[in-house]
């Protein structure tokens, strides 16, 4: 005769998962599969490319200048990074067992975000090391280094938390790409410019006027500015509820009640 089996339930007094280890996982994540270590490889590519370039050119802008070349192309891959962070697990189910380990999934988005966002602050401080270190070397001007530390700043703290709110919305690796990559860089700047052919000499145009509240990159030129007024931040926070506010609600949405399988 067999022993009579034990069933354990849960124990309600057992401590939950620290926050902080949850980070951690979702930073070894991050870079734990071979996507992520492409796009880094193709973002030092990049980074060589710019450094090359600023080493042998004639004459050196200032350190804004620099920065800005390095982050025009460096935000589209912190955006692609945020976004495989996301739907990975997403396409390939395993996201059972994030949330089998863990079942508050708000703990859980959380987590990523917390891990996309240090992501970002690593890479753009590796974009600050880089400029100074090649601004010193050709003795190029610091002059407008904390406004365009500033305006670079915001700028890719907005993208990264774009491309995380497009990605929880989406939950599919090439539609949220597609959607970061081409909806607010291409289709509303065309949409914008194709509305204001024959606008008359003399009136404000539909992209003058919608433009630095709807793209994300005029509305965020202001802030690079030496003394941003109201209205320009106030047109970041326009442009950051459409584009981070609206598809974050959304995505949120989406996680909290869709059923995995």
């Amino acid at each position: 005769m067999s022993a009579p089996m034990t069933v354990k339930g849960i124990d309600p007094n057992l401590a939950s998962i620290p926050f902080r280890r949850e980070v951690l996982v979702e930073l070894r994540k991050s870079v734990g599969t071979r996507g992520p270590w492409i796009v880094l490889g193709v973002l030092g590519l990049v980074w060589l490319g710019v450094c090359a370039v600023a080493l042998s050119t004639g004459t050196l802008g200032s350190f804004g200048e620099l920065l800005t070349s390095f982050g025009v192309m460096t935000r589209i891959f912190v955006g692609v990074l945020a976004i495989l962070l996301v739907t990975s697990e997403w396409g390939q189910r395993s996201v059972v067992t994030a949330f089998t380990l863990e079942p508050r999934r708000e703990r859980v988005l959380l987590a990523k975000l917390t891990a996309a966002v240090i992501g970002a602050a690593v890479i753009f401080a590796g974009m600050l090391v880089l400029t100074s270190l090649i601004v010193a070397i050709r003795g190029a001007s610091f002059a407008d280094a904390a406004d365009a530390i500033r305006g670079d700043g915001i700028r890719a703290l907005f993208d990264v938390l774009m491309a995380f709110a497009i990605a929880i919305a989406i939950l599919n690796t090439a539609g949220a790409m597609v959607t970061y990559l081409v909806v607010p860089e291409v289709i509303v700047p065309t949409v914008l410019l194709l509305g204001s052919i024959g606008t008359t000499a003399g009136e404000g145009t539909l992209f003058e006027k919608v433009a630095p509240w709807v793209y994300p990159r005029e509305a965020l030129s202001g802030i690079g500015q030496v003394a941003p007024d109201a209205q320009d931040w106030g047109q970041v926070l326009v442009c950051a509820v459409i584009w981070i506010g609206l598809p974050g609600l959304l995505g949120v949405y989406r996680v909290m009640t869709n059923e995995v399988k």
